[in-house]
């Protein structure tokens, strides 16, 4: 109750409510994403960029408005180690390859794919679990996934016309909250946002590639800050 009472939670209520009413709006504007490819090329990408950057631009506003020092950044504390999260999706994905009516390579199109997605993740978690986490510093890991799962999972009500393929929003709210959980752990263990985006992005599919991405991905989070310890001198 005391870390409970620490929280501004007038500040969270306004920067959820911004994003939804942001995001309400952005929706019924054309795909923006959408028209600059086709101005670049006849590959058709299913992408729709506009609430991400609602998203992105209102953590970034929140941030550049608030005292509380940012934490969470885009490449965390360990800069060079973070980018082995994306570099693993991008190598795993781009091995297999992924299927496609474009008549794309099946390795460059998975390559490409996982670009415009981690990029989409990128906006997306510079809010759930970029301020919106740093804005509950006060609250425990347990706490903070569950509320970053439950408000996640509400505002996709405004981006999917139904949830159908998950078999109902209850389903995909479980899923939310439990995708949560390790999300949130990944940017407290890293402080990266790059390295929760990778995570995020590494379920386009749901095949071989994903679990082995799932599991190196956990071998990094649980290795993040053990150092590899030097051989002791001989005393001979």
């Amino acid at each position: 109750m005391k870390q409970f009472k620490q929280t501004n939670w007038l500040k969270i209520l306004a920067f959820y409510g911004i994003i939804l009413t942001g995001t309400y709006f952005a929706r019924k504007l054309p795909n923006v994403f959408s028209l600059v490819m086709s101005e670049i090329t006849d590959v058709s990408f299913p992408f729709n960029y506009n609430h991400g950057l609602v998203t992105l631009a209102v953590a970034l506003l929140f941030y550049a408005f608030d005292r509380q020092k940012q934490e969470i950044t885009l490449l965390g504390d360990n800069k060079v180690k973070s980018l082995l999260f994306p570099a693993v999706l991008f190598i795993c994905y781009s091995v297999y390859g992924i299927n496609n009516s474009q008549g794309i390579d099946n390795h460059l199109w998975a390559a490409m794919f996982c670009g415009f997605a981690l990029v989409y993740n990128i906006m997306e978690e510079y809010a759930w679990r970029g301020y919106l986490i740093e804005s509950q510093s006060k609250m425990n890991y347990v706490f903070k996934s569950l509320l970053s799962g439950v408000l996640w999972a509400i505002w996709h009500l405004l981006i999917f016309e139904n949830f159908n393929q998950y078999g109902g929003f209850w389903i995909f709210l479980v899923f939310c909250i439990i995708f949560s959980f390790l999300l949130t752990f990944a940017v407290i263990r890293t402080n990266s946002i790059l390295a929760a985006a990778a995570i995020h992005a590494f379920i386009i599919q749901t095949n071989i590639v994903a679990l082995i991405c799932f599991v190196i991905f956990i071998l990094l989070l649980v290795t993040w800050n053990k150092k590899i310890p030097k051989e002791r001198k001989s005393d001979f």
